[in-house]
């Protein structure tokens, strides 16, 4: 299964996350890498916050803003950076057949 938030808020970009079964997680619209260790990897995107919990973890193809995390993923966390107001954007969450 394949699921999907993000797109175009009011406000310009937010994060697009793909979540691929369970073990791999795309992230477009990346800024930094923060921190990446065998159970949690986060990461900077659009002025949210991704953490990506799970086991063997490891980030990958960190180019032309967008990242990658394998692993065993147990389980995708997302939210404002600096905490705050509401997201006024939209957010889209889908979810697409098996591949």
């Amino acid at each position: 299964m394949k699921y999907i938030f993000g797109g175009f808020g009011l406000r310009g970009r937010q994060p697009v996350v793909t979540v691929v079964g369970d073990s791999e997680v795309h992230i477009e619209n990346c800024r930094r890498l923060l921190e990446c260790n065998d159970i949690k990897c986060s990461i900077l995107s659009a002025g949210y916050l991704v953490e990506v919990w799970g086991t063997e973890l490891s980030a990958a193809a960190f180019a032309g803003g967008s990242a990658s995390v394998s692993g065993k993923i147990q389980s995708v966390n997302i939210g404002r950076r600096n905490g705050g107001g509401t997201n006024k954007g939209r957010a889209i969450v889908r979810e697409d057949g098996e591949e």
